[in-house]
């Protein structure tokens, strides 16, 4: 499609929205505004693995690589569900940290410290937001941001909450197939093999909690052999096959449809 066909079919766009109700128009206009913001202020992402991106070699790959993001056009809705999320996250790690303050035996421990004090040189802190520290695994080129860990009746975990639907959390019974490997990435970074895992309703914010227990084969055969694959593909600017075994979930928000499907099913 030209440029100049999308001019005229955001003129057509404008003009019927133009002719819409006051009320109606107010809302349109503000769903246009929230999208074209977040388009328009979206940060170029870092050439680093990502622990919430270990589901597909590919993504890995082009995530490595630096391929430009494409552009999504994610909905007004997706980025108000983004920013509840958000927002539930600070509050929940809050709640977290005051446990103490009614006798629970439970310490919100400070990421940066947890990280000079147990010599985990392997780990960069990079930075800090809110509760939460930017972390880069020197080793792996992994670059991440966890929701924290905590010393819960003496035991250490690392902390992970997740916000989704009703339906999701209904159904829910156990941690996501796709949030192993992310917290099988944090356990390997932090030597923690514990990892606990908060779901909370995004309607009515009810609260389902799970523990994953990971093992040295989660931590290679999740992590390690496929950043070590991945590495390999990259050394050779050559794009990875197409796995069958990749969840449909991974491809759902992908920020690489359009060079996935150019690189064919066998890559290269």
């Amino acid at each position: 499609m030209t440029k100049r066909s999308l001019k005229n079919i955001h003129r057509l766009i404008n003009f019927a929205v133009d002719q819409l109700p006051v009320d109606q128009m107010f809302v349109a206009d503000l769903k246009t505004t929230i999208e074209k913001l977040d388009s328009k202020e979206a940060r170029k992402p870092s050439q680093y693995y990502k622990p919430s991106s270990m589901l597909c070699l590919r993504n890995m790959y082009f995530q490595r690589v630096g391929q430009p993001i494409e552009d999504s056009g994610v909905s007004a809705c997706l980025v108000g569900i983004c920013e509840t999320g958000s927002s539930r996250h600070i509050h929940i790690q809050s709640y977290v940290d005051r446990m103490r303050e009614i006798g629970v035996d439970c310490e919100y421990i400070d990421v940066g410290k947890y990280v000079e004090e147990n010599k985990l040189e392997h780990l960069q802190i990079v930075g800090k937001k809110g509760m939460e520290t930017k972390l880069l695994h020197k080793d792996l080129n992994i670059s991440f941001l966890c929701d924290g860990i905590i010393k819960y009746h003496g035991e250490y975990y690392i902390f992970e909450f997740k916000t989704e639907s009703t339906y999701k959390w209904t159904a829910r019974s156990a941690i996501a197939d796709e949030h192993i490997p992310q917290g099988t990435a944090y356990s390997l970074c932090f030597n923690i093999d514990r990892v606990l895992f908060v779901y909370e309703n995004r309607d009515n914010c009810d609260k389902k909690a799970y523990l994953l227990n990971v093992t040295d084969d989660m931590k290679f055969d999740l992590i390690v052999s496929k950043i070590e694959e991945c590495d390999q593909f990259v050394s050779k600017l050559v794009v990875p096959p197409k796995s069958k075994e990749t969840p449909r979930k991974a491809c759902e928000y992908c920020n690489y449809k359009i060079a996935c499907r150019r690189a064919g099913e066998s890559g290269g």
